[in-house]
């Protein structure tokens, strides 16, 4: 497997890995996701400012993560482990479902701390939907700290926000 900066000719394949995501997602009873996010204007910018990332094998793009600046403006009222910044943000890590099982959101995760750390970023920060319990497992497992959670309107549940500090 490989992880590469998306390109603009990703958007569809990207947004039918999206399709597909959303589809599980409901089915479990999550509406984390749905036809209005994450959209192909959201991804589309994600590709053109260079923040997403592609985990490619097979000969597709396998699974995908945004890492950039942006914090939620609910970020104000969290109790940060690590104060000083600069600190990397992760957003909508998402693996096709047709490859879950194969390790490759924790390739995208490990990708993203060795990315961030290059960079000289102190910390990587993250939020899921409480409903999304393997991403909860995935990241108390990997270390990271849960640092408390926020809310977004238009979601019934909250987002419980984590931290990593790197190096």
């Amino acid at each position: 497997m490989n992880i590469r900066t998306g390109r603009i000719e990703d958007l569809q394949e990207i947004m039918a890995l999206v399709a597909r995501c959303v589809t599980v997602m409901q089915a479990g009873g999550s509406d984390q996701w749905d036809d209005q996010y994450p959209n192909r204007e959201v991804i589309g910018e994600d590709l053109q400012r260079g923040t997403l990332f592609a985990a490619e094998g097979e000969g597709r793009i396998l699974g995908i993560v945004v890492l950039d600046e942006s914090q939620a403006e609910q970020y104000q009222t969290i109790s940060w482990k690590q104060d000083e910044g600069p600190h990397l943000m992760m957003h909508r890590l998402a693996v096709d479902p047709e490859a879950h099982g194969q390790g490759i959101a924790r390739t995208l995760v490990a990708f993203s701390e060795e990315y961030g750390a290059r960079q000289g970023y102190r910390s990587l920060r993250l939020d899921t939907y409480a409903k999304n319990t393997a991403a909860l497992k995935l990241y108390q497992g990997l270390g990271y700290d849960l640092r408390g959670e926020v809310n977004f309107p238009g979601r019934a549940e909250s987002f419980p926000v984590f931290e990593k500090v790197l190096g």
